[in-house]
């Protein structure tokens, strides 16, 4: 009988624990777009962010950034509500930072899995040429 009603209780704490909710975790970034050669920032770099949808968790989605000089600081950009886990899922590479060769000619291709954590964060992305 002991092991019936422990049993019980088991299964009833997985069944509230899976049944909960995730809540997502959104950041603030701020960042920088910088030549790996020199450290100099680059204006007019497209792009693209894609992290978890705060909306539908189980899904992602994805946004453009385009650089651009704010308080004389070239190749800069800033993102509002980047959803960088939930209170289930967290850790590093649900947010992903892709420069296409495509969108931005004479820079290949390349990408990024910053980790961003808190209300607000920072990202530097230092790109080759």
């Amino acid at each position: 009988m002991k092991k019936i009603t422990l049993l019980c209780i088991m299964f009833s704490l997985l069944v509230l624990q899976c049944a909960e909710t995730a809540e997502p975790l959104v950041c603030h970034v701020y960042g920088w777009v910088r030549k790996e050669s020199d450290s100099t920032g680059v204006d007019g770099i497209i792009l693209r962010l894609r992290d978890i949808d705060p909306y539908n968790t189980e899904q992602s989605r994805e946004r453009l950034i385009t650089t651009a000089t704010i308080d004389s600081m070239p190749g800069s950009f800033e993102v509002d509500s980047v959803c960088y886990g939930t209170s289930k899922m967290q850790g590093t590479g649900y947010v992903t930072i892709f420069l296409d060769s495509t969108s931005n000619p004479g820079w290949p291709n390349q990408y990024w899995h910053p980790d961003i954590y808190g209300a607000v964060d920072t990202v530097i992305l230092y790109i080759t040429q």
